[in-house]
């Protein structure tokens, strides 16, 4: 009877320690949440939002190498988790990995191909490897899409800068003023 209760005691109820380690991780208490999710990894090693999560929080705390490695291990395990491949790209974004961030925004996009952000996020990549005309293409789609996207603007008209044409970056920043001039 004393191990039953025993057994009993080490159950981990996973749905509840993800769901703490989330609001951990809304509270911006990223290390806590890393510790609860380890915990939910270590009970149910096969799910994907443990991962994710983790991902997630490492990403936050600037662990870009960690956050890359348990989005592998996220779209390991579910090979369709789109906000995988965007966190994995941003990831290899900030370690400079622009190649390889690029082909995750663009499995991203075969899932949304009108999501804003990895919209702007593939135009960046490019822009970072300096294929301009890849990234003017990208900030089309989005432009078109999204007129009133101030970051957009702004981005696109740094992309602008970059190649000395000043007088478009000029109407990029005069574009994002219109349309917010609080935040632009």
């Amino acid at each position: 009877m004393f191990l039953s209760a025993l057994f009993v005691s080490s159950q981990v109820n996973t749905d509840r320690v993800m769901t703490i380690g989330k609001n951990a991780l809304y509270f911006e208490d990223y290390v806590l949440a890393i510790q609860y999710f380890n915990q939910v990894i270590g009970a149910k090693p096969y799910l994907a939002d443990p991962y994710y999560f983790r991902a997630m929080s490492k990403f936050m705390l600037d662990d870009f190498k960690g956050a890359e490695e348990d989005a592998n291990l996220c779209i390991e395990r579910n090979p369709y988790y789109t906000s995988a491949y965007q966190l994995r790209g941003a990831a290899r974004q900030n370690q400079e990995k622009y190649e390889l961030a690029a082909t995750d925004y663009q499995r991203s996009l075969e899932f949304f191909p009108e999501d804003r952000l990895t919209l702007v996020n593939m135009a960046i990549v490019n822009v970072e490897l300096k294929h301009y005309d890849v990234a003017e293409k990208f900030f089309e789609v989005l432009l078109r899409r999204f007129p009133d996207y101030v970051p957009g603007y702004l981005t696109r008209g740094q992309m602008h800068l970059e190649r000395k044409d000043t007088l478009k970056a000029l109407a990029d920043y005069d574009k994002a003023i219109e349309i917010d001039p609080y935040t632009a």
